[in-house]
């Protein structure tokens, strides 16, 4: 018998300074609360966005002008790492304060058990994966440049025959930790070579992969969220209780920060509330 709830969250798709908002709030939240608490968000993007590490110097990590010129979208992540292209994927997060379910705490503890979900999420789709047994580090290429995060697997990613198909990174503050990562569906290697300047595309085709080039077909959305929400139920051995996500965004997606800021003071008054035990 299942003892144990999270909250869930489903979002629709936000724009990339709206969707790390909401991770970095979700983790300030369970920081400053004192009831144990651990949230599993998905969500996507409404338009392809480079996110980099919150240590990565943007004029070092990308072709700032071939981001511009190409329509990217260009955030920091709350997260260490390099930098991802988030375009036709979807993300998770998990966002806890709790030790128990990740066997201590220790980042490759919480890496290992959030990965072995995972793995069933994409054993549910058809895709058998493996957990990356070491870190492998890479320096920076030929050209200078500082490679992406899908060409250097961290201990205990997600691996399909030899390719990264998850790409992750985590946050630990004093009593809470945030891991988020990106699972593509399918990889624009070109856009993102190009954006990190990379010489070619080659090293990327070598190095990371999408869920539809490991399938015959090409999962929807919904299948794909459902299969990891199960993957998560099953192996946590926990039921969801779904709270609000980020509707109060939708009514101001249009809406250039600062005054974007009142949204986030919105979500992290109704998350607040809902820690209280407050109907959302």
């Amino acid at each position: 018998m299942k003892t144990t709830t999270w909250d869930l969250m489903l979002d629709p798709p936000l724009d990339g300074e709206t969707n790390m908002a909401v991770d970095a709030e979700l983790l300030e939240s369970l920081e400053q609360n004192r009831e144990v608490r651990t949230v599993l968000r998905f969500y996507s993007w409404i338009r392809p966005t480079i996110s980099l590490g919150r240590n990565q110097r943007r004029e070092k990590a990308l072709d700032l002008e071939f981001c511009q010129s190409a329509g990217l979208d260009v955030v920091q992540r709350p997260t260490g790492g390099r930098a991802v292209l988030h375009d036709d994927e979807i993300t998770y997060s998990v966002v806890s304060n709790e030790e128990t379910p990740f066997d201590g705490g220790s980042i490759y503890d919480t890496y290992r058990r959030i990965s072995e979900a995972l793995s069933i999420g994409y054993h549910r789709l058809g895709v058998e994966t493996v957990l990356a047994p070491d870190t492998r580090r890479l320096g920076v290429s030929k050209g200078g440049a500082e490679y992406p995060c899908f060409v250097s697997p961290s201990r205990y990613e997600l691996m399909k025959d030899g390719r990264k198909v998850v790409g992750s990174a985590q946050r630990r503050l004093r009593n809470s930790f945030l891991q988020h990562g990106s699972m593509p569906i399918s990889c624009d290697r070109e856009l993102l070579a190009r954006a990190t300047r990379l010489e070619n595309a080659s090293l990327l085709d070598d190095e990371m992969a999408g869920i539809v080039e490991c399938l015959d077909r090409r999962p929807s959305i919904g299948e794909i969220t459902s299969a990891f929400v199960g993957a998560f139920e099953e192996y946590f051995e926990v039921d969801f209780r779904r709270i609000m996500g980020s509707p109060p965004v939708m009514r101001t997606l249009r809406t250039p920060w600062p005054a974007k800021s009142r949204v986030m003071r919105a979500i992290s008054s109704s998350f607040r509330r809902s820690l209280r035990g407050t109907n959302l």
